[in-house]
């Protein structure tokens, strides 16, 4: 069983993080289940903005971390692992939307995308058409995790 951390103790670990990745010049968001405000988690994922191999030099000098897990995680003195996502600006917002989830959701847009006949941009696409081009209001992150049957334009159960 994988060791979840409450969403305030993952919250106060990631802002000191994004202080730190903010003050090098780059740009960072929460994703995952901390974005989705989820009452545990199980790991910081955050996406940022530049070339990954500077990221990813940059993250590993982050003072509190504890040691490597692989080329993307670091386990944090904490106690809690944080996961790097880096992306070049064109697909930034994307990577959010996807990297945000829940798995279930992420695949339940690319299915109506895919009856529509319909590809997601990954490119330069706000949030708020990746769900307004299939006729769907935006979602916010935190509701994401609420999959209901949802009726489609043919009238059928989804």
């Amino acid at each position: 069983m994988e060791k979840r951390f409450e969403y305030n103790f993952a919250l106060k670990e990631y802002k000191k993080l994004c202080i730190y990745i903010r003050e090098k010049g780059f740009r960072c968001d929460a994703s995952g289940s901390l974005r989705r405000r989820r009452k545990d988690v199980g790991d910081i994922d955050f996406v940022v903005e530049g070339s990954e191999e500077r990221i990813l030099e940059m993250v590993a000098l982050y003072p509190q971390i504890k040691k490597p897990l692989n080329k993307y995680e670091f386990m944090l003195k904490s106690g809690i692992c944080i996961h790097a996502i880096p992306e070049n600006s064109t697909k930034y917002t994307y990577t959010l939307w996807h990297s945000t989830g829940p798995k279930a959701h992420v695949k339940f847009i690319e299915r109506i995308y895919a009856e529509k006949g319909l590809e997601i941009s990954e490119e330069n696409i706000q949030e708020e058409e990746i769900y307004g081009k299939i006729g769907m209001a935006y979602i916010k992150p935190e509701e994401r995790y609420r999959l209901q049957e949802v009726e489609d334009d043919q009238g059928r159960k989804s």
